[in-house]
């Protein structure tokens, strides 16, 4: 009676955190597309070429503060106090080394990429990562307490206050330094913020100690996690470094652009899920049958926004990206469809797989995983960047089917469903958006020679939604109750 408690008020718990994540991603979700819709408004291909090196450094110097610790925090059952405090100055420690590090070789960098912005811009980042690192540690006590309300309130807060600052400084003409001021000044406020909640939870307890043998089980898990997203970032990143490197800074910022703009739509579609996910697996991993019915689960809910959206956009990238970007984006178009296609197989297994295996507590599966592919696809893009920019975004697709392929095949040997199984899931979903596309490519041929491109985009969207929906309902009726079930829109 006691585990049932328990596992119904972890239920409750985790459903609860899903929906304030799902509210955020929402909010986040419009605000982020929204926002480059002004910076594409106000920036010109070059000057996006400068900002995609710039949010390279600032996303590789996250990934490097954490460090793993954040996964590792909420494996643990238990931290003491001996244990928080080493963890928050080692935190300390690391941040102030790499923001040193990153203002030092701000002007070797601005050289080297051919950017004098970025002799400027980059110190700027510095602050960045220094003001963050303090936070890292209770935003994972928060996260492991599935606290996802306060985190869900703390984001909106931060990502309204950036989207409105960036806005400003823009129009009031201060252009990148503007927006990494807003970037600033955001992160600054959702600090003070966590360390606010933490402390009115009491979920901080640090004291003036540091000691490395504390820290060394943390390290040791969480450098196979680090290890993990370091490659990760860096063979998501390594192409827009090469094209930076090799290539114009136009071609650079339209390639980003495009790359950048749907891994913010792809974030809209997993972030509700997967900073829960983690916490919620890791609870369930001693129960083989719930945590493989969990697993099952939740990547059908991924399929049914993740097919229907990224081919919707394939098949509508020529109308909409005039419209809303404005005619210098026009050469965006082609990465807009190649990249809608290749992010699919990401949102469905690489967060969900790879926090089913944190799960378990084998970090070290996923990081050689990641490592096999990784080195691989680091091979095929310097052979194939010599070829031109679309050689660049094949090798990138091939890199995305090979790694989530091998994931979700060493995934599925922990479950009770084999890979077959896995992938006979989504048969229905892809039908339902392979009817929904051929329906969308004949309203576009039937109406291309009378309608203005807006009125067309808004046609393809609307009766595309309406065909796909009728389609599911019709072909995943069961599936689609369940998940109404599950967030409580339906008793």
């Amino acid at each position: 009676m006691e585990d049932k408690e328990v596992l119904s008020n972890l239920k409750s718990r985790a459903i609860s955190s899903m929906k304030w994540t799902t509210f955020q991603t929402i909010i986040v979700g419009l605000s982020g597309p929204l926002l480059m819709i002004f910076k594409a408004r106000y920036l010109t291909p070059e000057e996006f070429g400068v900002l995609a090196i710039v949010t390279i450094v600032i996303g590789l110097m996250n990934t490097i503060e954490n460090f793993g610790i954040s996964q590792a925090v909420i494996q643990k059952n238990e931290i003491s106090r001996e244990e928080q405090s080493s963890l928050f100055f080692f935190n300390i420690f690391l941040v102030l080394f790499l923001g040193g590090v990153l203002y030092t070789i701000s002007d070797l960098l601005a050289t080297v990429f051919d950017m004098p912005d970025l002799s400027y811009l980059l110190p700027l980042t510095s602050l960045i990562v220094i003001i963050n690192g303090p936070s890292l540690l209770f935003r994972a006590l928060l996260e492991k307490s599935l606290l996802f309300k306060e985190i869900s309130l703390i984001k909106i807060f931060r990502n309204i206050l950036l989207f409105i600052v960036t806005v400003l400084f823009l129009y009031l003409g201060y252009g990148l330094i503007g927006i990494v001021f807003a970037q600033l000044l955001a992160v600054a406020s959702s600090v003070a913020l966590i360390l606010f909640v933490s402390l009115k939870n009491k979920l901080v307890n640090i004291m003036p100690y540091f000691s490395v043998k504390v820290i060394k089980p943390f390290l040791s898990f969480g450098i196979y996690v680090f290890g993990k997203q370091i490659m990760t970032f860096t063979t998501h990143r390594i192409d827009e470094v090469i094209i930076g490197l090799f290539l114009s800074n136009e071609i650079l910022g339209i390639y980003h652009f495009a790359k950048n703009m749907l891994e913010r739509l792809r974030n809209l579609i997993t972030s509700s899920f997967s900073k829960v996910l983690f916490p919620v697996l890791s609870k369930l991993k001693n129960d083989i049958n719930k945590l493989s019915n969990t697993y099952i689960r939740i990547s059908k809910y991924l399929g049914f926004f993740a097919f229907p959206v990224f081919i919707g956009i394939a098949v509508t990238a020529e109308y909409f990206v005039p419209f809303i970007f404005g005619e210098q984006w026009i050469e965006s178009i082609p990465f807009f469809q190649a990249f809608s296609i290749i992010l699919i197989p990401l949102i469905l297994t690489a967060n969900l797989s790879s926090s089913l295996l944190y799960s378990l507590g084998k970090p070290s599966t996923v990081f050689y995983i990641d490592l096999v592919t990784n080195s691989l696809y680091v091979i095929l893009l310097f052979i194939f960047a010599q070829f031109g920019i679309y050689a660049v975004v094949l090798a990138y697709g091939f890199y995305v089917v090979s790694k989530t392929m091998s994931l979700q095949f060493i995934t599925s040997k922990q479950l009770l469903y084999g890979f077959f199984y896995y992938i006979t899931e989504f048969k229905y979903i892809l039908l339902a958006s392979i009817v929904m596309t051929g329906f969308v490519l004949f309203v576009q041929t039937a109406s291309d020679n009378y309608l203005d491109i807006r009125l067309i985009f808004g046609l393809s969207v609307l009766l595309g939604s309406i065909v796909y929906l009728v389609c599911l309902f019709k072909l995943e009726n069961k599936a689609v109750k369940q998940l109404l079930k599950d967030v409580k829109i339906v008793k």
